[in-house]
């Protein structure tokens, strides 16, 4: 099978002449010379041949893109910010609806509230509300589509402060499976923003409203590494910091390779280290002195508290995700970050194949625990950590062994202790099963996707 050919063939049995000429944006096609970089999205992992590449302009567009994919049998992926790790935002042989022009933000400082477009990345929206001393919860690289990123429920150092991003949203319009244009709030379309709130697609969102939080002063970010033979003492104490952790703080430990940079020792260069990496959203003096009791053990070989403004905090890992580079994540959540899973954990660190990669413990503390049970889809809220395993490599040779790694080390971590469901964000892999990713609510996220897009114009799971 040739998936460029099937593209073209596929083009070539459409009316698309008179499908760009109905869009105010750009159509490109597998016969031009835009077709390249128009296929290409953020994960170099990811290869697919889309038929068409609709770039919507405005709102019209999308609802044009839609009607046209469905008058035709298209599978459509909708692509924003284009960071998805499973790739759902590109589509072999069908219509990638793009809507990545559609990048703006208004902010409303008196109801602190924000509307964004579907086009705009979180360095967008952080700018534009911390420019008013304001922040939502958003995503910790800030190139990540806003988007993609609240579909998927959003994890973020504001989370144990005020949720998760998705749980923030309070209104969304959308263009639905049928290309009809739908206004979702908690008084009018409930179920799809329930939905909405972590469930994936649920039609194209082109725009989103958010509850905005003060944040009108530094943050504090502080880690420390240590040698991995230490992981057991240094996450014990993390499990007990946790237990009564504030919500001002997200500290997020991680196994990873020390890189050769000079802030590290030459001889600890490619070793396996234990990082205590932390943020601190409050007062500022608090978290240094919190944070730096923390992570000041003496077996640390790198250790740093530093105050900064929250958009620079934002944007600090940007440089460890570029572009084209290959990813593969999944996620296992955990009732109790138990000795087990440390050994588990520490012994699949090792035997990564690629350098690269990293395994996360992602706190679940705070108002991500004491959300509404009925808040939106997510699953697992009641977890003490979430295990992210994240491969990440060059060689395309190596990606069946980095893939394989990121499945057999959740396998080996789903024990007693595991809860059903993952962070959709991490749900691993394109189109996951529902039941996988949300447990006992998936059958209500189905019924809910059906109702609105009953003809199955967007493509939700496998099978």
């Amino acid at each position: 099978m040739d998936p460029n050919r099937d593209a073209l063939d596929t083009a070539a049995s459409l009316p698309l002449a008179a499908f760009s000429d109905r869009l105010t944006g750009a159509l490109v096609t597998p016969d031009d010379d835009a077709y390249a970089d128009a296929r290409r999205v953020w994960n170099g992992m990811v290869n697919e041949y889309p038929a068409a590449v609709a770039y919507c302009e405005r709102v019209e567009d999308v609802s044009v893109a839609v009607s046209f994919a469905r008058d035709h049998d298209l599978d459509v992926a909708v692509r924003s910010g284009g960071h998805s790790v499973s790739g759902a935002s590109v589509v072999s042989g069908g219509l990638v609806v793009d809507c990545s022009r559609l990048a703006w933000v208004r902010v409303d400082p008196d109801n602190r509230t924000a509307r964004v477009g579907a086009g705009a990345d979180w360095g967008l929206v952080d700018r534009a509300t911390q420019s008013f001393g304001l922040a939502t919860p958003g995503g910790v690289v800030s190139e990540t589509g806003v988007a993609g990123l609240t579909l998927g429920g959003g994890t973020g150092y504001l989370s144990p402060k005020h949720g998760f991003a998705a749980d923030n949203l309070r209104a969304i319009d959308v263009v639905t499976g049928r290309g009809e244009r739908v206004t979702a709030t908690p008084e009018r379309n409930a179920d799809l923003l329930w939905a909405a709130r972590g469930g994936g697609t649920v039609g194209v969102v082109t725009a989103f409203e958010f509850d905005l939080h003060p944040l009108d002063h530094d943050v504090v970010y502080a880690e420390s590494w240590v040698p991995a033979g230490c992981a057991g003492d240094v996450l014990r104490t993390y499990r007990t910091y946790q237990e009564t952790a504030p919500d001002e703080a997200c500290v997020s430990p991680y196994f990873a390779r020390v890189p050769p940079a000079p802030e590290f020792p030459t001889d600890r260069h490619g070793d396996l280290a234990v990082v205590v990496a932390g943020v601190h959203a409050g007062d500022p003096g608090v978290g240094r002195d919190e944070l730096g009791e923390l992570v000041g053990g003496v077996d640390a070989f790198a250790t740093s508290v530093d105050a900064m403004p929250y958009t620079e905090l934002q944007s600090m890992l940007d440089d460890d995700f570029p572009t084209g580079r290959r990813y593969y994540w999944a996620a296992v959540p955990l009732a109790e970050l138990h000795d087990d899973a440390v050994r588990e954990a520490r012994t699949a660190a090792e035997r990564a194949p690629s350098d690269l990669s990293t395994i996360v413990f992602w706190p679940m503390h705070g108002a991500v625990g004491r959300a509404a049970a009925d808040v939106g889809p997510i699953a697992s809220r009641d977890a003490s950590v979430v295990v992210n395993v994240e491969a990440a490599w060059d060689d395309p040779t190596a990606t069946a062994a980095n893939v394989e790694w990121v499945r057999e080390t959740c396998r080996e971590l789903r024990g007693d202790a595991s809860l059903p469901g993952t962070l959709p964000n991490f749900a691993g892999g394109a189109a996951p099963d529902a039941d996988d990713v949300y447990a006992e609510r998936a059958a209500r996220l189905r019924a809910i996707r059906t109702r609105y897009d009953p003809d199955g114009v967007f493509t939700y799971e496998r099978g």
